[in-house]
């Protein structure tokens, strides 16, 4: 686990423990002879985003049930398993500073790998109920669909496509442990749609902040499929060059468009504190204010 992220969430440190002692037990409890790999790519470098924000918020919530840590185990496992898959979709060679198990093995084992943790997380789902279960299995076909929408649909210069695919990518697997948690006990309406919309905001900034750091590394792989990210998209509509020959203008200097893109990961980000403003102040909303901080940090 990132030892910042997990350093700031020191008030919810037993419960960390006890989560990535089950995550432990559930990988060793399944082997294969990629075992090792697979556990070097769950424990190493992981920011455990998910799960962090499933246990602040239920304790931000009052919500103490032995479900909470499904959730957290839930989400944890499908975005585990989507990042698998992703490499293998966008040719990938390296994640959490490791190999993809496409590029390490191949993608048939990085398939089968990342449909292990699905397999996995639908154990887990089955000792849940069925609202858990009805929020989980509509957030997750959100997410193949919007995976699917990425890999068919050209965005050359919409920026509000991109908004729109930048959630439906990384947003479901964000705002599904929340929804778990409001199934398990009642909120006022008010704060149900600040806190969601506060999670959304978060996971566009989440998902632009990415996007740049690919920019930043050279890396166009989305480019060259016609699907733009957003520095890529401001530099096609700001120098009002045609789209479909973008890789002509790959060697260009984009720093401009980068420090654009930044700006929008702050007004998202603004827009998820905002959303924070209904609920009282106390430990776990500063924690859960310094993790959206250090997160989407410039």
């Amino acid at each position: 686990m990132d030892e910042k992220i997990k350093t700031i969430a020191l008030p919810i440190e037993e419960k960390l423990n006890i989560f990535e002692k089950k995550l432990n037990d559930i990988i060793k409890e399944n082997p294969t002879p990629f075992s090792n790999h697979l556990y070097n790519f769950i424990f190493l470098n992981a920011k455990r985003l998910r799960a962090v924000f499933v246990f602040l918020f239920a304790e931000i919530l009052n919500i103490q049930d032995e479900n909470v840590i499904n959730i957290a185990l839930l989400s944890e496992l499908i975005h585990n398993a989507s990042l698998i898959h992703d490499d293998i979709i966008d040719e990938s060679k390296k994640r959490r500073e490791l190999e993809t198990f496409s590029e390490k093995f191949n993608s048939k084992v990085a398939v089968l790998e990342g449909d292990l943790l699905l397999a996995i997380a639908l154990e887990i789902l089955s000792k849940t109920n069925s609202k858990i279960t009805k929020i989980y299995s509509g957030r997750i076909k959100k997410t193949i669909l919007g995976e699917i929408n990425q890999n068919t649909t050209i965005n050359l210069d919409n920026i509000d496509l991109y908004i729109e695919k930048s959630f439906n990518k990384t947003g479901n697997l964000f705002v599904v442990g929340l929804e778990a948690l409001f199934s398990i006990k009642e909120q006022n309406e008010t704060i149900k749609e600040n806190l969601l919309n506060s999670i959304k905001n978060y996971s566009i900034a989440f998902q632009i902040k990415n996007d740049v750091a690919d920019v930043k590394s050279k890396n166009f792989y989305d480019a060259k499929q016609k699907n733009y990210t957003l520095p890529l998209i401001l530099f096609v509509i700001e120098n009002k060059i045609n789209p479909m020959d973008f890789e002509k203008y790959l060697s260009s200097d984009f720093n401009k468009y980068i420090l654009k893109s930044e700006e929008y990961i702050e007004k998202y980000k603004q827009k998820a504190l905002t959303g924070l403003d209904c609920l009282e102040d106390n430990i776990y909303k500063k924690t859960l204010v310094d993790i959206i901080n250090y997160t989407l940090r410039s």
